[in-house]
């Protein structure tokens, strides 16, 4: 159940003061048809899109993409890039080892849910033509942007790398030559405090500056029920500044960002399954509760769902990032463009973890040193019925890890099962290098077609040291295992498609794209030498296979975005948990071939000026691995992790006039089918299907002053982040909770 305080009380108040404003705008708002038929057609929306490295109509474009704008992401109160999938068809994202750890991405069943900081993604995001590099960056906290482009399917022409699932564009807002910012505060439950302000300032006839804040002080929303125990929380800050300098035929932007986290890592909840009374185990539904305990007696010890009991006082999480970039583009002519994209980000990072509640069985911690410089050359060339896009792009990541796993401590104390506890450390490091040259074409038949081809060459190598140490009660044995390596491969990539425009406003098109993700070794948590000597693992590539369109009709009124797609998966790369006695082993390899296929809609309807709803379905039919077969463990056919087969999410959003002044009201939802969250389809780590709803209420007090009411999770819909089968050794289910239901308030102010 809800737990109200005294916050939640008047931020509720507040909630029923504002409300009837709502019902009352109706009557209170001049309903003139013919003006609004006039702004209607003043206000008719045209999106447009970077998907293809220039600036481009969505319906010029030959895949499937939706975007966000800066106001949409500031009204669903998004604030980082792992909550975006409550907005997009087929893309799921979670912190499924806790926030401030790699993510989880997956964008049509294509994913990774790899826990350690070793890991590159299938689906990359690109802060202003930066590319995040491994998993360690996908996490970037939103605000002061100008739009968001979610590219779903393989990329693999003009972006950057290992881009099988998809591709995120992050766009910030560039400064102008006007003085001017904003500021905004904010409360909310859970101890949340929160300021985001931007501050835009003229330099000179041709230079401007942008420079834009986000601070985020919280809490989670579980509940420790261990006494001296906290709920866990983070304060995040990050900094960004922007210059941009615009001459006759050249034009410069430079860009430093930093962000400084620290806190207390979410306490999970460690679900017993053995019944109380001894006659064996409990369902899924019943674990955790009070009929059930964990192999050493060990309860949660509370009835709400959101109630956990865990000793994580030792636990923290502390990361110090930063990075630069310069972005420098020469129009050396009308039609001839060529730009050259520098970056740097170094990332560190201390995350310890908790997974056996409260006593000391199964813990450690993820140190990582993560430096990355990436380089690229474009040149675009407008030549009437044909544009070029050609280019070269080069990237050097160094992962440095000092990561521990420390088992059954406890044990320790007993003498007779002293042997059995073991402590590993792991100093690795891995070197990624990637370099590319691709070129695409898109070329003009006729009024109504357009073919565009592309392809793309990488060359990927990756070097590792892994090397670790263990101790136990006998003493410490140096270099358990000592190991270097290479992986290297290359691999030529592309695209065909065909634009059939069927009007100013909407077009059909037909595409096949190759992708590819490199090689390389999974340094994560191996407890013996022959699994760290197993770790490399090799390429995977992906034929897809796509058709869609962009569609405006009734005078505008109505925006629809279709997809279907076919997807023929080779060698995929998956992430395996298989159990070796009470030790569960996290291994990346190569499973056999598959087939994914489905279908994306999205639709937006403007009923009137004052009304906008949308609907957005995700449908996965086929989502499934290919065959593994290592060492005992055998996965056949079965559903990928993180892949629903249907979510669904909308929003209802209302414009009003009340008192002279503008009210804005929306409600959304996100609903997401069945899935699991590892391999197995155990039914303990199985999530079964649920739906969030979020609410947002925002009024003009004045031309500078706007109050904002909102809440998330309005239902208090209990799901989870990550279920890990940890049965074997704690007689467990290992569970992050994701949030409960939260409310807050936030004043604007636009100067």
């Amino acid at each position: 159940m809800f737990r109200p305080n005294y916050l939640s009380a008047v931020i509720s108040s507040a909630c029923f003061t504002l409300l009837p404003f709502s019902v009352l705008a109706e009557t209170l708002a001049v309903n003139n048809q013919q003006l609004k038929q006039s702004a209607n057609e003043e206000n008719i929306e045209v999106i447009e899109v970077y998907a293809q490295k220039r600036k481009q109509k969505i319906n010029d474009v030959t895949l499937a993409v939706s975007v966000l704008d800066g106001e949409e992401v500031a009204r669903q109160q998004l604030k980082d890039t792992t909550q975006l999938s409550s907005l997009i068809p087929n893309l799921k994202i979670t912190n499924n080892a806790g926030e401030g750890t790699p993510p989880a991405f997956n964008i049509r069943g294509v994913g990774m849910i790899d826990y350690n900081t070793s890991t590159i993604s299938p689906i990359a995001v690109y802060s202003d033509d930066i590319v995040s590099g491994s998993a360690n960056n996908l996490s970037i906290n939103l605000f002061d942007l100008e739009q968001i482009e979610v590219l779903r399917g393989p990329q693999g022409t003009l972006f950057g790398r290992n881009t099988t699932g998809g591709a995120i564009l992050l766009r910030s807002k560039m400064p102008e030559h006007e003085f001017g910012g904003y500021i905004n505060a904010g409360i909310a439950e859970y101890d949340t405090l929160s300021l985001e302000g931007a501050v835009n300032i003229p330099v000179s006839e041709s230079t401007a500056m942008r420079f834009a804040l986000s601070h985020q002080d919280y809490n989670f929303s579980t509940e420790n029920q261990m006494s001296g125990q906290p709920n866990g929380g983070l304060k995040q800050t990050n900094l960004r500044l922007i210059v941009l300098s615009e001459f006759d035929t050249l034009t410069i932007t430079s860009k430093f960002h930093m962000e400084d986290w620290s806190g207390k890592p979410k306490p999970i909840a460690s679900l017993g399954v053995n019944r109380v009374d001894g006659s064996g185990l409990c369902g899924p539904s019943q674990a955790g509760s009070s009929l059930c305990m964990d192999n050493f007696g060990n309860q949660v010890g509370g009835n709400d769902f959101w109630d956990v009991n865990a000793d994580t006082a030792d636990r923290k999480h502390d990361t110090d990032s930063w990075g630069a970039s310069v972005k420098v583009e020469w129009q050396y002519n009308d039609d001839i463009l060529l730009t050259s994209i520098s970056g740097y980000h170094s990332l560190e990072r201390f995350h310890s973890w908790d997974s056996d509640g409260p006593g000391n069985l199964v813990e450690g911690s993820m140190g990582t040193d993560n430096t990355l410089f990436s380089q690229e050359l474009n040149l675009a060339v407008d030549l009437g019925e044909t544009f070029w896009t050609t280019g070269l792009f080069f990237v050097d990541e160094d992962i440095k890890q000092k990561n521990d796993f420390d088992l059954f401590r406890d044990f320790r104390a007993i003498p007779a099962l002293a042997a059995i506890p073991a402590q590993f450390f792991y100093d690795n490091e891995l070197n990624n290098r990637s370099f590319a040259i691709y070129s695409q074409i898109e070329h003009q038949l006729d009024d109504v077609f357009t073919v565009t081809a592309g392809m793309r060459y990488t060359d990927e190598k990756t070097d590792y040291h892994a090397n670790a140490d263990l101790d136990t009660v006998a003493g410490l044995v140096p270099d358990l295992w000592n190991i270097t390596g290479a992986v290297e491969d290359d691999e030529v990539s592309g695209k065909l498609a065909l634009n059939q425009k069927l009007n100013e406003d909407s077009s059909l098109y037909y595409s096949y794209s190759r992708g590819y993700k490199s090689g390389g070794y999974n340094a994560g948590y191996s407890t013996n030498p022959t699994q760290a000597a197993e770790s490399e693992y090799a390429p995977e590539k992906l034929d897809a296979y796509e058709i869609g369109g962009y569609f405006q009709f009734w005078q505008q009124d109505v925006r629809l975005h279709l997809a279907a797609f076919y997807y023929d998966y080779k060698d995929q790369q998956v992430f395996v948990n298989q159990t070796q006695g009470v030790a569960v082993d996290h291994v990346l390899k190569n499973a056999g071939n598959s087939t994914i296929y489905g279908f994306e809609s999205e639709l937006v309807v403007t009923p009137d000026v004052d009304w906008e709803l949308r609907l957005n379905i995700g449908y996965l039919p086929e989502a499934n691995m290919g065959k593994f077969n290592q060492h005992g463990v055998v996965v056949e056919d079965n559903r990928l992790p993180f892949s629903s087969k249907w979510n669904i999410s909308g929003a209802i959003i209302h414009e009003a006039v009340v008192m002279g002044r503008d009210l804005t009201a929306q409600l959304s939802f996100d609903y997401q089918s069945d899935f699991y969250f590892d391999q197995e389809e155990n039914a303990y780590t199985e999530q079964t299907d649920f739906i969030v709803f979020n609410g947002h209420i925002s009024y003009e007090i004045n031309r500078a002053l706007t109050m904002t009411l909102w809440g998330k999770n309005l239902t208090n819909t209990e799901h989870s982040e990550l279920r890990f089968n940890s049965t074997a050794a704690l007689g467990a289910v290992t569970e992050l909770k994701a949030a409960a239901r939260q409310i807050g308030i936030e004043a604007s102010y636009k100067f």
